[in-house]
């Protein structure tokens, strides 16, 4: 089948005629089949801003316009939104893992025990004004400086894991005490939370990305 043949003539940058295989039309209103006249159109919209006389553009010249007229502008709004949130989740993933890293190493370790366990009632449900008893242990250790230390930590549960008396292991910070932990298979994933969550969304993200752009260009 032979390839159609599009042309517009144009006068002060300004389309005047069009013509499809040669028959000749004043306006796209007069073209009677939508194919070519849609394709006519997109010969127009993509048409540049320089001074020519005519435009002639054989069917797989139209085809490659088609497809990047039909890119709506909405969809690369998304497909930037979504490269921006994947570039931003792998770049905390990125910065907390490194952080993660460099506390671990540093951290030293003390013998410890737990002097109290303190009680919080915190709402876990503010629609339904749902509350939990949180249970925080108060540890006592001596780390390398040699001056007793006492700390509530933060790594509450909502059953009292530890007791009053408990032997523990605390890791700390040399340079500051009271950043403290306790050695625990728990504490120690509870520091890769924030990583392994962004992680995950950052290669979500990603994903989206590379399939939409797929779809995009096929």
């Amino acid at each position: 089948m032979a390839k159609k043949k599009y042309s517009i003539n144009w006068e002060n940058d300004e389309p005047v005629s069009f013509e499809v295989d040669g028959v000749k039309y004043e306006s796209l209103d007069d073209v009677p089949n939508w194919k070519d006249k849609d394709k006519l159109s997109a010969m127009v919209q993509a048409a540049s801003e320089d001074d020519f006389e005519e435009v002639k553009f054989d069917e797989k010249e139209f085809e490659k316009l088609r497809k990047e007229a039909e890119n709506p502008t909405m969809e690369r709004w998304v497909l930037g939104g979504f490269t921006g949130i994947a570039v931003v989740m792998i770049l905390v993933t990125l910065i907390s893992s490194f952080t993660n890293i460099q506390k671990i190493s540093k951290e030293e370790s003390a013998p410890g025990r737990v002097v109290d366990v303190v009680v919080r009632r915190e709402l876990v449900n503010a629609e339904n004004d749902i509350v939990r008893d949180f249970y925080y242990p108060v540890v006592e250790f001596v780390p390398m400086d040699g001056h007793k230390r006492t700390v509530q930590l933060n790594e509450g549960s909502d059953s009292p894991y530890y007791e009053k008396g408990n032997e523990i292991t605390v890791r700390y910070d040399p340079d500051h005490p009271l950043d403290a932990r306790i050695k625990s298979a728990s504490s120690n994933m509870l520091m890769w939370v924030l990583p392994v969550i962004t992680g995950i969304l950052g290669l979500a993200f990603a994903g989206a990305v590379f399939v939409v752009k797929k779809v995009m260009s096929a």
